[in-house]
């Protein structure tokens, strides 16, 4: 335990507040008091520098304001019917010919029931997506008979693709 030691009136370093003789170790850690302001530092200094911080701020708040702002956030119909060609573009590539439930690659037939349920709600609030929700219902049809050779289901998803490249 170090003793605690108390300067004698007028006995003070000039910098310390302590005689350095009556606490001869202490010197580096009793070294002068950080400053946080001088009555000689100009009040037009720290108005600069005020006034940058609040510039750089809505300088920064108003470039994520515009970002924001501009991003093309898709919502209602569009955003289903996009969702519904993602999701039919996952189910790529489909096979050429019938094949047996086993051999399917995993999630093609969820990816497309998916594409299925998006492109009919898509439909259900736009009647601008109907001709996509029918096309991938054909497609549909196609992958749960696990025919993938048949004709009429190719032709829906040729035509599915089509009018996803527009949208």
């Amino acid at each position: 335990m170090v003793p605690m030691v108390v300067a004698a009136p007028g006995a003070c370093h000039p910098r310390m507040g302590i005689a350095p003789h009556l606490v001869p170790g202490a010197r580096s850690v009793l070294e002068c008091p950080m400053r946080i302001s001088d009555a000689e530092e100009p009040l037009a200094a720290r108005r600069r520098l005020v006034l940058a911080g609040v510039a750089g701020f809505v300088v920064g708040a108003g470039m994520i304001g515009l970002l924001w702002a501009s991003t093309t956030a898709v919502s209602g119909p569009t955003a289903d019917a996009k969702a519904a060609c993602a999701a039919l573009s996952r189910a790529q590539p489909l096979p050429e010919g019938r094949v047996g439930r086993g051999t399917l690659e995993p999630g093609v037939l969820q990816h497309i029931m998916a594409a299925d349920a998006l492109a009919s709600a898509a439909a259900e609030v736009s009647s601008t997506y109907d001709d996509l929700a029918d096309h991938i219902d054909g497609v549909r049809r196609m992958a749960l008979s696990l025919n993938f050779a048949d004709p009429n289901g190719r032709r829906h998803l040729a035509q599915a693709r089509e009018i996803c490249d527009t949208i």
